[in-house]
C-alpha cells in the first residue's frame, strides 16, 4: 500500500585518475590513500609542506576520521582556491562540526570501528560488528578484494549530519530519501532510530561497503553504474537468500522504467544517483544498473567482475573503462548496453503495481492509509476492536501488505485472539513484502518451524522498534540473550523519532 524509497549511494565528488598530473609525492599519496593503505599514505605524506602535499595529507585526514586536523591544514593561505579544496574544506568542517562529542567504539579482533553521533546507538554495536565482518567475507569471496581494518563506520542522526559529513546536498538527500553514503574510506549511515519504519540497514551497510571494496579495488576509476550495480547485487549476498529479495525485481523496474521514459543511459546517471531529481527515478536508476550488472554476469561468469575490477585498476592514465570491458568480455560496452535492453524487451518483465515506482497509488491506497493511520491511533490507546474494524477495511483494499496483516494481528493479540492473530498475520505466501515486524511477529507465532533468519531479518530492519527489539515480549519482559536485552533496552527506553 505504502511505497517508501531508501538509498543507499556512493558519492562520486572527486577528480578521477584522469584529472590534470600532481607532484610525484602528491600523486604517490593519493594513490596511498584510495589504496586505503593509510600507513603507506604516512610514509609518502608526512612531513611535506608543499601546497599539494598538504591537500592529500588533509584528505588522509579526512579518510582517518581526523576532520580537526583536515580543516586546520586546509586554512592555510597559500593553497589554491579551486574546487577540489572547497570541497575538502567543506567536508572536513562539516565533519568536524557533526563528530564534536560523539563516542567511538572499537572491535579490534573483528576490525571494526564506529563513530556513533548518538550515543544511544550504541545498543546496534554489535549487530553492526556482525553485519560488517560477514559481509567483508562475502565480499573477499565475490570480487576478490578485501578491505583493510579497520572498517569504519560512522552512524549520523539525520539527513543533516549526513550531508556534512560527505559533501551531499542536504536538499539531494531529502528529495531521494537517501539514508546512507560510501565516501572518503568510510561508511555514513543515518541511525535507523530517525525513521518511522526503520529502514533495511544491515543490508545498506553491506551495500556500502561493497563501494569501498570496489573504490580500493579501481583506485576510484569504477564508473556509476558499475559501483551501484555491484553494490546492489551484493547488498544481499552476505546473508542467505530470501524469496523476497527480489521483489519486485531489478529487471521488472528497469523495463518500467524504460517504457515510461524516465530510465537513463547507464553512462548518463550524473555524479549520484542520489542527486537525480525525484526517489523514482532514483529507484529505476538503481533498478537498472542491477538488472545490467546480473544481465553481465551471468553472460560473462562469476569471475568476470573480479577481473573486471583488475583491469580497471591497471588501465593506464589516459585509459578508459570501456577498453577494460572490451578486455574481458571480448565485447563493448556499447554492444552489452544493448544487448541488455533487447534481453528486457524481450521478457518484458511486471513489476507488481503496488511496488511499482512509475504507477500512482489507485484511489483506494488514500483511503488505506487514513484506516491505517486510525488504527495505530486506537491501538496506542488499546483500543483493539475499532483498531481491528479499521485494518480489516483497508486489508480489503490491499491484502497483500505486510503492515497491515501485522497491525490486524496486534489487534487480535489485543483482544486475547492469539490464533486467530496468527492467521491475520499470515504467512510468507500471503504477503507481497514483509516488514521488519512482520518477521518479528512471524517468529514470535513460530510460523516459519526452523526459520532462524526470520528474528535477524526483523532486527535488520526495524531494531529500535520495541516489539521488534523485544522479540514481542511483554513489557517488562527482556530476551534471554544479552545483546539483543541491550537493544531492547535501548528502544524502549528512546522512542524512535
Amino acid at each position: 500500500m505504502m511505497r517508501a524509497f531508501w538509498l543507499t549511494v556512493l558519492l562520486v565528488l572527486t577528480w578521477s585518475s584522469s584529472a590534470t598530473a600532481l607532484p610525484l609525492d602528491a600523486e604517490r599519496g593519493r594513490l596511498a590513500v584510495l589504496d586505503l593503505d593509510f600507513a603507506a599514505a604516512h610514509r609518502i605524506l608526512d612531513g611535506g609542506d608543499s601546497p599539494d602535499v598538504v591537500i592529500e595529507r588533509a584528505r588522509l585526514a579526512i579518510y582517518e576520521g581526523h576532520c580537526d586536523e583536515a580543516q586546520t591544514l586546509l586554512e592555510r593561505p597559500d593553497l589554491e582556491d579551486d574546487d577540489t579544496l572547497n570541497l575538502l574544506f567543506a567536508v572536513a568542517k562539516g565533519c568536524a562540526r557533526a563528530t564534536a562529542g560523539t563516542v567511538v567504539m572499537k572491535d579490534e579482533k573483528a576490525g571494526v570501528w564506529v563513530r556513533f553521533q548518538d550515543d544511544e546507538d550504541r545498543a546496534l554495536f554489535p549487530l553492526l560488528v556482525k553485519t560488517a565482518t560477514e559481509a567483508r567475507a562475502a565480499l573477499t569471496n565475490d570480487l576478490g578484494a578485501s578491505l583493510p581494518n579497520p572498517v569504519k563506520i560512522d552512524l549520523v542522526r539525520d539527513q543533516f549530519a549526513l550531508a556534512a559529513h560527505t559533501g551531499l546536498p542536504e536538499e539531494a538527500a531529502q528529495t531521494t530519501g537517501t539514508v546512507a553514503v560510501a565516501k572518503w574510506g568510510r561508511v555514513i549511515m543515518i541511525s535507523p532510530r530517525a525513521t518511522e519504519d526503520g529502514y533495511p540497514w544491515a543490508d545498506t551497510l553491506a551495500h556500502e561497503l561493497t563501494h569501498l571494496v570496489v573504490s580500493m579495488a579501481t583506485r576510484d576509476r569504477a564508473p556509476l553504474w558499475l559501483q551501484e550495480g555491484v553494490a546492489k547485487r551484493q547488498e544481499v549476498r552476505w546473508r542467505p537468500l530470501t524469496r523476497f529479495d527480489d521483489v519486485p525485481s531489478p529487471d521488472a523496474v528497469a523495463w518500467e522504467g524504460i517504457e515510461a521514459g524516465i530510465a537513463l543511459p547507464l553512462t548518463g546517471l550524473g555524479p549520484s544517483i542520489a542527486m537525480l531529481p525525484s526517489p523514482e527515478q532514483a529507484t529505476v536508476a538503481f533498478a537498472e544498473v542491477a538488472s545490467f550488472v546480473r544481465y553481465w554476469v551471468k553472460e560473462n561468469g562469476e569471475q568476470a567482475l573480479p577481473k573486471l575490477l583488475v583491469a580497471i585498476k591497471e588501465l593506464p592514465r589516459d585509459g578508459k573503462v570501456a577498453d577494460a570491458i572490451k578486455e574481458v568480455s571480448g565485447t563493448s560496452f556499447a554492444d552489452w548496453e544493448k544487448r541488455w535492453r533487447a534481453h528486457l524487451a524481450a521478457t518484458t518483465p511486471k513489476a507488481p503495481a503496488e511496488l511499482s515506482p512509475t504507477q500512482a497509488l489507485p484511489a483506494s491506497g488514500l483511503i488505506a492509509a487514513k484506516k491505517r493511520r486510525l488504527a495505530q491511533l486506537l491501538q496506542s490507546r488499546e483500543h483493539h476492536h475499532a483498531a481491528q474494524t479499521q485494518v480489516e477495511g483497508a486489508r480489503e483494499l490491499f491484502p497483500r501488505d505486510a503492515s497491515l496483516r501485522c497491525m490486524h494481528a496486534v489487534s487480535l493479540r489485543g483482544l486475547g485472539r492469539e490464533t486467530d492473530a496468527a492467521a491475520a498475520l499470515g504467512t510468507k505466501d500471503d504477503i507481497l513484502r514483509p516488514t521488519g515486524r512482520w518477521w518479528s511477529m512471524h517468529d514470535f507465532f513460530e510460523l516459519g518451524k526452523g526459520d532462524p533468519q526470520a528474528r535477524s531479518l526483523a532486527v535488520g530492519r526495524e531494531p529500535y522498534n520495541p516489539p521488534v527489539a523485544c522479540q514481542e515480549l511483554a513489557w517488562g519482559e527482556l530476551p534471554e540473550d544479552r545483546v539483543m536485552r541491550i537493544l531492547c533496552q535501548a528502544a524502549r527506553r528512546v522512542p524512535r523519532e
